[in-house]
């Protein structure tokens, strides 16, 4: 098979094109919002909140955030080693990064909240924990997608290319 080679002069109209588009790609976190309704049982909701897409780093931080370390057994001098992963604090982790500014503290960070929850005997320590004992686990699963979504998992890199 023969390759077809193919020339292209960069000009300052496509190359600004193409800076626009970067920068415009770039503004995701502020250009994508979902609000996600907590429903049960066909009742009104009984409350929403606001996500935005991840970005790489927001979910490594989730990653490390979720996981707790040991020192290395083979010389303390060493970096610590992985002991375990939460996949409940990872995905909570996820939820409450991605939950937009002033909501996330309104919600997940409520000092009353908490205390609220102490009261009802929930193990309650860290907004982690806050988002674990108010949402149902197929519910923080829901959140999750429903975040996997906004942050390009949905895409295939084809709709990329072809685009």
């Amino acid at each position: 098979m023969k390759k077809e080679k193919t020339d292209i002069t960069v000009t300052e109209g496509n190359e600004m094109s193409l800076i626009n588009g970067l920068l415009k790609a770039a503004d995701y976190k502020n250009n994508e919002v979902r609000t996600i309704e907590i429903k049960r049982g066909g009742e009104t909701p009984l409350f929403s909140f606001d996500i935005r897409p991840l970005t790489a780093d927001e979910v490594e931080q989730a990653r490390h955030n979720a996981t707790t370390y040991m020192p290395n057994p083979n010389n303390p001098k060493l970096p610590q080693i992985a002991k375990k992963s939460s996949d409940a604090d990872f995905l909570a982790w996820e939820i409450y990064l991605a939950t937009v500014g002033e909501m996330g503290n309104k919600i997940w960070d409520d000092k009353d909240l908490k205390a609220g929850l102490i009261n009802q005997g929930h193990m309650v320590a860290t907004n982690v924990d806050i988002i674990k004992a108010v949402l149902m686990s197929g519910e923080i699963e829901q959140v999750c997608k429903a975040l996997d979504n906004i942050s390009g998992d949905n895409t295939a890199l084809f709709d990329y290319a072809k685009n």
